[in-house]
């Protein structure tokens, strides 16, 4: 068989673990469920491409950043709303430290997002880089972005995603890689090593023929482990679990004939309504951007249209950078019980408190900004008689 698709780190990371897992997920194609933790760091990761999408410094404010990231939120995986909430602030936290590390030292990134395609022997290989920069000497700074658990030291030195990369730029875009970061974003942490050698890229790149050639020679053992299959959402399907499983899967795919064709008519419906949705949503969001843009320059708060008008509020409020301190702080000064959950509004209520003590006020503004958000209110103007 040809592959199926090109090969990733990410693919050659799943047929190592467990082939018959890759084969369910790029051969039959049959989809997983959407994971939280999956979309929380496509959230972020989607927030710093906005960040470095800048043709020219300064950075975009923190304001616009945090718009972003509300904007572009993928709230796919989540179990409920306390959990995606949860995520969001963590996700609004990590931006905002982010932010106040880089945004005085910004620069232009030589590419974000950096798609590539190569060949390793005859074998095809693709990729996304979430961010390359350039040297003075000239050579490249690749960076990954990390939002899960925190990075072992050693990893560094031979992390076989940051190797794919460091081959592929100086593939594609010939030009030496100088340094290679993993760069985990809850801690701010920047785990930087000199480039990869030879040996590493030597063996990556044996890697990637073996994978390959064990594809198209249709090996898909699987490789049982429990860890592993515990969350696996193909255990119904896989021949070492699929007998624990007394009721038969539903069909990876319903075909359009016979009785399926009406079921196989709803669904391409219902997947071209969420598509156009997804461009309108989109769509949408650039058209208020670039309405709220104009009502800053000119100064306006209400504006008509032939059948609706807007209204553009501001809220100024307290944002607070580092969490933990925050509950250090209320702690010490026994007030925790009265504030019973460090969330920013009621904080804020403290710090406008004059009765509080005027120490722990002072403590708490060092570690907060007021950042002002804008809201726009649409409404539809009644219809002429």
């Amino acid at each position: 068989m040809k592959l199926p698709r090109p090969l990733s780190h990410s693919s050659i990371t799943l047929y190592t673990e467990c082939p018959q897992k890759y084969k369910f997920k790029y051969v039959d194609k049959i989809p997983e469920k959407p994971r939280h933790f999956f979309s929380f760091g496509s959230s972020v990761h989607l927030a710093l491409e906005f960040f470095y999408g800048a043709k020219e410094p300064p950075a975009p404010s923190l304001l616009e950043l945090l718009r972003h990231y509300k904007e572009i939120w993928i709230s796919a995986g989540y179990k409920d709303a306390g959990q995606e909430a949860e995520y969001f602030q963590d996700g609004k936290d990590i931006l905002t430290a982010f932010h106040k590390k880089h945004s005085d030292t910004y620069e232009v990134p030589f590419s974000v997002e950096y798609h590539f395609n190569l060949l390793v022997g005859s074998v095809p290989v693709t990729g996304k880089i979430d961010r390359v920069d350039k040297l003075p000497d000239g050579r490249l700074a690749i960076l990954d972005y990390k939002t899960g658990k925190s990075i072992p030291s050693a990893r560094i030195a031979e992390d076989a995603q940051l190797t794919m990369y460091q081959l592929a730029c100086e593939q594609t875009l010939g030009a030496k890689v100088g340094r290679l970061t993993l760069y985990h974003l809850p801690t701010l942490k920047e785990h930087v090593t000199e480039r990869h050698d030879a040996g590493l890229v030597e063996n990556l790149s044996k890697k990637i023929v073996h994978t390959a050639a064990s594809i198209e020679g249709e090996r898909f053992p699987p490789l049982p482990e429990e860890r592993k299959c515990m969350w696996c959402d193909y255990k119904p399907l896989c021949p070492v679990f699929k007998s624990q499983f007394p009721t038969a899967p539903l069909p990876a795919a319903a075909g359009p004939a016979g009785a399926d064709a009406e079921l196989a008519e709803l669904v391409d419906r219902y997947g071209a309504l969420l598509s156009d949705a997804e461009k309108l949503k989109a769509e949408a969001a650039a058209l208020k951007g670039k309405i709220l843009a104009l009502l800053l320059e000119k100064g306006f708060i209400r504006v008509f249209g032939k059948r609706y008008e807007l209204t553009r509020t501001s809220l100024e409020k307290w944002d607070f950078t580092d969490r933990k301190r925050v509950v250090d702080i209320i702690r010490r000064a026994g007030l925790y019980e009265k504030i019973l959950a460090p969330s920013s509004p009621l904080v804020a209520q403290l710090m406008d408190d004059l009765k509080a003590p005027p120490d722990i006020r002072k403590e708490l503004s060092a570690l907060a900004r007021k950042v002002e958000e804008v809201e726009l209110t649409l409404k539809p103007l009644p219809e002429e008689s």
